[in-house]
């Protein structure tokens, strides 16, 4: 064992000293102004000092994005209930073999559609001194997010909340997952409602934590502005996944508290995998991240245009992984990627897919602007400053 590792384990350490020094630093922080801020963790993560008004590697052009490319169109986007929008308009005219299932339902379905395309192809949609839905406040439009249900690519909205009081349960379905719209990390996965609602403990801790996010600005916490206007809400989704039988032998206590999922039955839920597809400059150049078995064997990795291993990771080694099988429907998932992601230089469309469901396989699950919030180091180090220059800032 090092000493750093001794002194790490040593409980007057981990109970005293420690929980000091990070007291210590939020105070230094709070003090500072945004870009003190990031200079700051800049230097304790990577090592250097940064210029973010000349930047050159990934992470330092994601920083600069936050720090002064101030496009309202970005708050609109971390709303996870205006993404809705955005992603119904944008996708309304996307000819996929599943959407036949959706127009089935008829014209109801059929005008829908043409209210969304008709947003997409209104020239002030994205114009923030328009009045496109994507700038307006979020109470005026309760009707064009329930609307957004016709779109099937997207997950169904069962509900909308001020508070976790004025949650009804009754009107939600047996499975469905509780999100805030306005931060990250703020989600309550319901496999099972009558059990979920019968154990008092786990439904008092998931409104607690509902509340605490509801009630904390995540702006506060990670100086990233595009989140500090975002209207708060609580929403009830569908919830994407199945119920499997998992071995015993897994001990996923810690990973129920760490991710805030409280029901005991998560233990036998797997969520689709994920696709995140980093995109630059409109997919003329991306890289998938796939994450799958989140909750059980979270296995995550890095593919290029070819399919290969990406020869990069983000805080891992990306080499010497097994390479997953290629979905049938990649050239579906690079489509609603290249039509999501090219209003901008640089994007994350993170995107869930399901080979055997019917009607609908892929869902959109969020569009992210700042990737790890320029915190997640390349492996090796070299590759923040390559896909630095991959992305062409627009000025």
């Amino acid at each position: 064992m090092s000493f750093k590792s001794f002194v790490r384990e040593n409980p007057i350490y981990k109970h005293y000293i420690l929980p000091m020094r990070k007291k210590y630093n939020a105070y230094i922080e709070s003090k500072l102004d945004d870009e003190a801020y990031f200079i700051r963790r800049h230097k304790k993560i990577f090592g250097y000092t940064p210029d973010f008004k000349n930047p050159q590697t990934f992470n330092e052009k994601i920083v600069h994005r936050i720090l002064y490319d101030r496009n309202p169109l970005y708050t609109a986007l971390a709303d996870k209930l205006k993404a809705r929008i955005y992603i119904a308009a944008k996708l309304a005219n996307l000819d996929l073999e599943s959407e036949a299932a959706c127009m089935s339902k008829a014209n109801q379905s059929k005008e829908l559609k043409e209210k969304f395309q008709t947003l997409a192809d209104s020239p002030t949609f994205l114009d923030p001194k328009s009045s496109s839905p994507l700038f307006a406040p979020i109470d005026t439009l309760t009707q064009l997010l329930f609307d957004t249900n016709v779109c099937p690519f997207l997950p169904k909205l069962y509900g909308i909340y001020k508070s976790v009081e004025d949650i009804n349960f009754d009107e939600l379905p047996n499975s469905f997952v509780l999100k805030t719209n306005h931060d990250g990390g703020g989600v309550v996965i319901v496999p099972n409602k009558e059990a979920f609602l019968r154990d008092s403990k786990a439904f008092r801790e998931a409104m607690e934590k509902l509340t605490k996010h509801l009630n904390t600005n995540f702006y506060t916490l990670f100086r990233e502005w595009h989140y500090k206007n975002i209207e708060p809400k609580v929403f009830a989704e569908e919830l994407l996944g199945e119920s499997v039988q998992i071995p015993q032998t897994q001990d996923l206590d810690s990973q129920k508290i760490e991710n805030g999922n409280f029901h005991t039955s998560l233990q036998n839920f797997k969520v689709p995998d994920d696709y995140k597809f980093h995109c630059f400059q409109g997919l003329r150049e991306y890289y998938v991240q796939l994450t799958a078995n989140r909750f059980t064997n979270h296995k995550r990795t890095i593919l290029n245009k070819e399919w290969k291993l990406a020869p990069f990771g983000f805080l891992y080694d990306n080499t010497n992984r097994p390479i997953p099988p290629k979905p049938n429907d990649l050239e579906y998932l690079e489509n609603i990627s290249f039509i999501l992601s090219k209003a901008f230089d640089y994007v994350r469309i993170d995107l869930y897919y399901r080979p055997f469901y019917k009607p609908q396989k892929i869902i959109v699950g969020e569009i992210t602007l700042t990737h790890g919030g320029g915190t997640e180091r390349c492996i090796p180090n070299e590759w923040d400053a390559k896909l630095g220059s991959l992305w062409h800032m627009k000025n």
